[in-house]
């Protein structure tokens, strides 16, 4: 009869965040691409398939919550990394948008640019703000 006890697996971030973090600029590269091939418009397509992909973040984080929270600022990393990823991909496409419209400001505030892009950043900020102080009161563990 063996004794000896296992030793617990090692968590590196690196292996659970990178490839978290490769998947979801895939994804919303192909959420952008989609936008550009359908007209540039935000639309239902575009609001549906980012609507998937934050189910998909939900999931994901929801299934390695005990791995991530053996990761310091490991939940919050990976919320930071969803709030970036997303909101950059549409800002960057905005910008993009907007230099190549004869009127970028009715093009940004006017269309559906505006919530994807300014109403998204500020909202979902804020949450992130939030659970980053969350996260630096208790030193980032949030187990």
């Amino acid at each position: 009869m063996n004794t000896q006890t296992l030793a617990p697996a090692t968590v590196n971030a690196r292996s659970v965040l990178l490839p978290y973090l490769l998947v979801l600029v895939a994804a919303v590269v192909l959420i952008q691409m989609v936008i550009a091939l359908t007209g540039g418009e935000v639309g239902i397509l575009a609001g549906t398939l980012t609507a998937v992909v934050a189910v998909a973040v939900g999931a994901w984080m929801w299934r390695n919550y005990r791995t991530l929270a053996k990761i310091r600022f490991g939940i919050a990393i990976a919320h930071a990394i969803a709030f970036l990823a997303v909101t950059t991909s549409f800002n960057v496409h905005a910008v993009i948008r907007a230099i190549s419209v004869d009127s970028p400001a009715a093009e940004l505030l006017a269309t559906p640019w505006f919530g994807a892009t300014l109403v998204m950043s500020a909202a979902w900020g804020i949450g992130l703000f939030v659970h980053l102080t969350g996260a630096v009161l208790g030193r980032g563990w949030e187990d």
